[in-house]
Formats: structure tokens, sequence, C-alpha cells
């Protein structure tokens, strides 16, 4: 099947779930998509896909984040889990706690410049790598791959905001170097593969994106911010916006961009 013709027909799924009260049974999708032929790993890109435009999918649903420095329950350890990270996480879970005050406070020594914090803001939010790189697992590159890029871009930038006193909120200038390191490196591993599995995948992913950055920014992000958010290139959001039917938004014109 062609990809465009894929794509259109998955926008005409999300306008009959807008029909339907916004919601979709897993039975209603599969009779719809019966003449596709799709595998049930598929079909769960579907429901991600839905669900990224507010359609609900009972029984469905993606991993709910964590607050900073906590794992959901069912993150702690999995069956698919390498040794290696069995052992990481036990290490994690024997890491001090930080309160929300003490964290305030490392991040306030840190706007100061004082370096020997550095080392102190980067352990208490390992564990939050650990979980934004849990929202990416099963989508091509392995959890472990997550995690070690994760807390790279982690170091990188608690380093960089050493000093800063013009970033307002520490916490979500983290998280969003972290997510967006995270999308790259799966963006990079769904490149190789031009199969509608994947570019529904990588739609998925720029949909993400764009609901990650609106929240941070209180607005729909402009083309340039997603391009430095995502390293996609223009011309390839721009055809993924195409082929979605212009379900994903793109804010107009030059915005200023806040972290915080």
């Amino acid at each position: 099947m062609e990809q465009q013709e894929f794509l259109r027909q998955m926008g005409e799924l999300v306008d009959f779930g807008r029909t339907k009260d916004n919601t979709l049974t897993k039975e209603e999708i599969a009779d719809y998509c019966s003449d596709m032929g799709l595998t049930g790993e598929q079909l769960e890109l579907v429901y991600a896909y839905l669900a990224e435009h507010r359609i609900h999918v009972p029984g469905f649903s993606k991993k709910p984040e964590a607050a900073q420095g906590k794992e959901p329950e069912d993150e702690k350890t999995a069956p698919e889990d390498s040794k290696y990270l069995r052992i990481y996480r036990k290490e994690l879970r024997e890491l001090p706690v930080y309160s929300d005050a003490e964290v305030k406070e490392l991040y306030d020594r840190l706007r100061r410049g004082r370096e020997e914090v550095v080392s102190t803001v980067i352990e208490a939010h390992l564990k939050r790598v650990v979980t934004l790189a849990g929202r990416f697992r099963g989508r091509g590159v392995p959890l472990e791959d997550l995690i070690q890029e994760g807390n790279l871009e982690l170091i990188t930038c608690v380093s960089m905001l050493c000093g800063n006193q013009e970033v307002v909120d520490f916490k979500k200038a983290i998280d969003h170097a972290v997510r967006s390191r995270l999308i790259e490196l799966v963006d990079e591993e769904l490149a190789k593969d031009d199969s509608v599995s994947a570019v529904l995948a990588r739609i998925n992913l720029l949909l993400e994106a764009t609901h990650t950055l609106a929240e941070e920014y209180g607005r729909i992000a402009t083309i340039e911010e997603l391009v430095e958010f995502t390293h996609m290139q223009e011309e390839e959001i721009r055809m993924y916006v195409e082929l979605s039917r212009d379900n994903i938004e793109l804010g107009k014109g030059e915005q200023t961009k806040q972290q915080g």
C-alpha cells in the first residue's frame, strides 16, 4: 500500500473517531483496517496515532510519566531488561532522594556558578532520564542506549546551565534537552526504514514533539522550533505535515522561545 494512501486512510479513521465522541474500540479499528493486513505491532502504532489525535482507544494507554526522581512501578524491572540494566536500576534506587526544596536550592547554587553542585544536580536527575527514556522503549533503540544517550545529554545540559542567569526554569530546560536527544536518537533509527510502520512511527514521534513543545511554550511551536527540537530537516517535517493531512499543527511565523 502506498504510504500516502495509508496515511489518508488514517486521517479518515481520525475523522471517524470524531463522530464517535472521540472514542474508537479496538474492534472498530480492526474492522476499519481489516483490508490492510496490519500486524499486531502495526495496530499498536495505529492506536498511538489515534491517541496523539485525542482519540481514546479503550484498553490502550501510553506509559504515564512519573514525577521527577521517581520511577513508575512497572518500569523498575521488566523481563526484557538486561543484567546491566537491572544492576543500574538497583544502583539508582540506592541514590539519595532530593526534596523539591533541596532541588530548588541546588538550582539556585548552579545558577550562581557553583561548579561543586554540578555532579549532585546530575545525580538528582538520573532517575528522571530513565523515566523519559522508558517512553521511547520498543521503538527500535535499546533502552540501555536511550538511557546512556539521555545521561550524556543530561551531563552536557547541566554543565551548560552552571552560571546561566538567563534560563528561568532549569527543570524544564533539562527535560527539554534530554527529550530532544531521545527523539533524535529514535528518529535516526526509524529513518533507516521506509516501511509504512516506520513512516507512521515517525509521524507519531513528530506529533509527540509538537504536543511536548505546546505544553512547554503554552502555544503551538513553529517549524523552526520543531527542527531545533527534533533535529529533523525542515523539508522532512513539512512532508510529514502534508502526509498527516495537516493533523500536525505548526505555529505561524517566528516566535520567541521561553524555557519556563
